[in-house]
């Protein structure tokens, strides 16, 4: 079921590998063609569905009560608010801040986590994870379904299937947003030894040109060959504070390739038999826009 794509610096070799290997570094695909309808108007709740959150089993994981200190884009220190390359993060300037950039806080079972959602970095990519949160889709409980340590967390496939109806079909997948990260070989670290793709870096998971649904990822930790090319895999927005990234660390990995497949998180959610099979899952519980340059500062 899981067709993985090595990265594309790697384009010279017709090999195929069906696990993500962090050594290997294979990227992680959403086997849907799922979709989002392009044209949706964020503002417009209309597709809104009452929060709910799914039983997971018989070990059922609850938001971990950690204390919160990002509640606005006033708290993020000028680096997170707009960041640029230094000694140790970020290869290259990302694009620069032309569009409003957006906080998005999620509970988590691992702990909270802020979400600094730039639109000019991957316009489309920013406003369908936007979208999914104003419409209450992270309420649904979504599993933290394929975890690397070290390596990447794929997520997003709804804890209510119904959810994911809007993303499936060509029709309404995303198009590609330019990368911004250099690409190929000889940009897998730069003079510095700084890595392509950042821990903390959200992009998408996908499985070719014009791919991108509702399946996500996120760095645990710094990689040097994540977006060589892929064009599902540039960055949309990063983890800032300290507080987010002790909760990427705390994850839970164990499962790693072995965790529940696309295929049942598809037909079954989070559902029982699933908590029950992988007791030790983290899960998204909710995602909530806090704060935006709309609101008048920078």
């Amino acid at each position: 079921m899981n067709n993985y794509i090595l990265p594309s610096d790697y384009a010279s070799s017709p090999t195929k590998n069906n696990a993500i290997d962090p050594n290997n570094n294979n990227h992680a695909t959403s086997n849907n063609q799922n979709s989002y309808i392009s044209n949706d108007n964020e503002n417009n709740n209309n597709n809104f569905k009452t929060k709910h959150a799914t039983k997971i089993g018989t070990k059922t994981k609850t938001k971990t009560n950690r204390i919160t200190t990002i509640h606005s884009l006033r708290d993020l220190t000028p680096q997170e608010l707009h960041p640029h390359a230094t000694p140790t993060r970020h290869m290259v300037d990302p694009p620069p801040d032309t569009a409003p950039i957006y906080l998005v806080t999620c509970q988590t079972t691992a702990g909270p986590l802020h979400i600094a959602v730039h639109t000019s970095w991957a316009p489309h990519g920013a406003r369908r994870f936007l979208h999914m949160v104003r419409t209450h889709y992270f309420s649904t409980k979504v599993a933290f379904m394929r975890c690397v340590r070290n390596f990447i967390c794929q997520f997003g496939l709804a804890g209510d299937p119904s959810y994911n109806e809007e993303y499936k079909g060509k029709k309404n997948a995303l198009p590609d947003d330019p990368n911004w990260l250099p690409e190929g070989p000889s940009h897998r670290t730069n003079e510095l030894g700084v890595k392509r793709f950042a821990k903390g870096y959200f992009a998408y998971a996908g499985s070719g040109t014009n791919s991108r649904s509702n399946q996500l990822i996120v760095a645990l930790g710094d990689n040097e060959r994540l977006a060589g090319g892929s064009p599902w895999e540039v960055p949309w927005g990063e983890a800032v504070g300290k507080e987010s990234f002790e909760t990427l660390d705390r994850i839970y990995t164990g499962y790693g390739e072995k965790g529940p497949s696309q295929a049942r998180l598809s037909r079954e959610g989070s559902s029982e038999g699933v908590g029950r099979d992988f007791p030790e899952l983290d899960y998204i519980l909710s995602c909530d826009v806090v704060d935006s340059t709309e609101n008048n500062h920078d």
